[in-house]
């Protein structure tokens, strides 16, 4: 999971909203500007999903939906519709239930389900609340610089960060430390299941290619090679752990790009 910065609000949403301040969701996609919030969204994110940062390019829109943080059912407030809530939007994949026959055999679910799909699982298991903030974190709120986790390089799995994790403040925390939030985090959105660690594990075998061949070519820019590559576009698949095996050379990159999210 990484940072998500947010552009503005698109006006075609501003619009619906004040015509229709009370709409649900059905509405807003079969008679709003829905396609048009939802480019946006993915745009912002770099075409990434929000949680575990599988790649969704356009060509592949039947694989992204928009998810709300906070639960758009939650009609509580009646000032405050979270359904039209730009802020309370954010773009997933789906989270590993739209399965190929290989797929079938390779990651049985639910246990290879992850993102909001395994969350919705314990939603409805009555493992966790449906209102979520507080139980994991939010990729609009978190921060940029450093990177909250760790990458486990003999398992693939990501772990929290506990020096990154002392630096985030002002988050939502139902426990009692910002580092259980974050191993919290992993565990209900399924983030180290085996579909997702057999993926990361591609990423660091093509780095552990490219590092043997910088040594036997004696090359020791290898790592700000593979920034440039990686980060000139945003983002690439996984970002997170792409940005944790290129250590300081990832972070000299982002710096000198403004990296906000």
């Amino acid at each position: 999971m990484k940072k998500i910065g947010k552009s503005s609000e698109p006006v075609a949403l501003t619009e619906f909203r004040d015509q229709n301040p009370d709409a649900q969701w059905k509405a807003l996609r079969d008679t709003g500007p829905y396609l048009e919030i939802k480019q946006q969204i993915f745009q912002d994110q770099g075409h990434l999903c929000a949680f575990c940062e599988t790649e969704l390019p356009e060509e592949r829109s039947n694989h992204q939906r928009v998810e709300h943080f906070h639960p758009k059912s939650d009609v509580s407030n009646p000032d405050h519709n979270w359904t039209l809530d730009w802020e309370n939007m954010i773009g997933v994949c789906m989270g590993g239930s739209r399965q190929t026959e290989a797929d079938k055999v390779n990651y049985q679910l639910p246990e290879n389900l992850s993102c909001d799909a395994y969350k919705d699982h314990l939603i409805s298991a009555g493992e966790i609340p449906e209102a979520c903030e507080g139980y994991v974190l939010n990729p609009l709120r978190i921060i940029n610089t450093p990177c909250l986790f760790k990458f486990d390089l003999r398992t693939c799995e990501l772990r929290p960060d506990p020096e990154a994790c002392a630096r985030l403040q002002d988050i939502d925390n139902s426990y009692d430390s910002l580092e259980t939030l974050v191993a919290e985090t992993i565990r209900i959105l399924n983030l180290n299941c085996s579909r997702l660690v057999d993926d990361r594990r591609e990423v660091l075998k093509f780095f552990n290619q490219a590092a043997a061949r910088a040594r036997k070519a004696n090359n020791r820019h290898y790592k700000a090679q593979l920034a440039e590559r990686w980060f000139r576009h945003r983002w690439p698949s996984f970002f997170t752990t792409r940005r944790i095996l290129l250590g300081i050379s990832a972070e000299d990159w982002l710096i000198a790009i403004n990296y906000q999210g």
